[in-house]
């Protein structure tokens, strides 16, 4: 869920750097102050500085095409990366095994694995329950995305009501798109790779479409029982058979699954009051 202290280091020694020159021109610290006086300023001062320095495309252009720093060739390409940063509004959504995952406000929406850099971001935040709204900026680092030390929580409580919807909408992505988990290749260029890329291709389902539609339409028969259980029974069954059509629609799958459910809930309680009598 981080950096190794090297790369942490390396990080830092490279984005203090940048920041140090961006400084130079932005006078927002001392002028000549050193790059690794940088992060022992005022957070507030070293925040006022990084945004005016992103605000600034053409100082890190500047700073690429000069090297004063003479950066060797694979940390300038580091460097380089920042090009592609993401700043923003993000949800932590959750704290997985290999990375914390983020979810944009801005749209599209998306998923992203960041890492933490010295402390996971779990740790960061002292644990704060989950989803967390902050402010950050998120960087390329080599094959990997991470957040460039500055993290901005809102002290927001979530409703039941919009937790669930974060959720949905977290689930829904992950599955369709997977989590983003680099956004440039080997060469600096843009590259998007995600976690499904490292799933093995699934095997391709059966078309059950015509099986579906033959329950749907053996169900739609049995609307005649010998008891009020089988008919409570029969008519969960045609209530199910009609939410697994919905779901294989290709179109408005999700809604219309949706509609169905209500029904399969009438059917299940209908069911479930009429087991709970004492005769039936």
């Amino acid at each position: 869920m981080k950096l190794s202290t090297a790369e942490t280091e390396l990080f830092y020694k490279l984005h203090n750097l940048w920041l140090a020159f961006a400084n130079r021109e932005l006078q927002i610290m001392p002028k000549d102050i050193p790059a690794e006086q940088i992060r022992r300023q005022p957070i507030e001062l070293v925040a006022r500085l990084r945004d005016a320095a992103y605000a600034r495309p053409d100082l890190l252009e500047q700073y690429l095409a000069d090297n004063p720093d003479r950066l060797p060739p694979d940390e300038l390409l580091i460097v380089a990366g920042w090009r592609h940063r993401l700043e923003g509004e993000f949800y932590i959504m959750r704290h997985l095994k290999a990375y914390s995952v983020l979810m944009s406000l801005m749209e599209p929406i998306h998923l992203y694995g960041v890492l933490g850099l010295y402390d996971p971001i779990e740790v960061v935040l002292g644990g704060a329950p989950l989803p967390v709204l902050v402010e950050a900026v998120l960087l390329p680092f080599r094959d990997r995305i991470i957040y460039d030390g500055l993290l901005r929580p809102y002290p927001i409580a979530f409703g039941r009501t919009l937790r669930s919807g974060l959720n949905k909408t977290y689930s829904r992505l992950k599955e369709r798109e997977g989590i983003i988990e680099a956004l440039i290749g080997p060469d600096g260029q843009p590259l998007i790779r995600t976690s499904l890329a490292r799933k093995a291709p699934a095997r391709p389902a059966p078309d059950w479409r015509p099986a579906i539609d033959e329950i749907v339409a053996q169900t739609e028969k049995m609307r005649h029982a010998q008891t009020k259980l089988q008919a409570a029974a029969f008519a969960l069954l045609r209530a199910s058979a009609n939410l697994a059509q919905a779901a294989l629609q290709e179109q408005g799958a999700e809604d219309e699954a949706i509609r169905r459910m209500k029904a399969v809930r009438r059917a299940m309680t209908k069911l479930e009051q009429l087991l709970s009598e004492e005769e039936w």
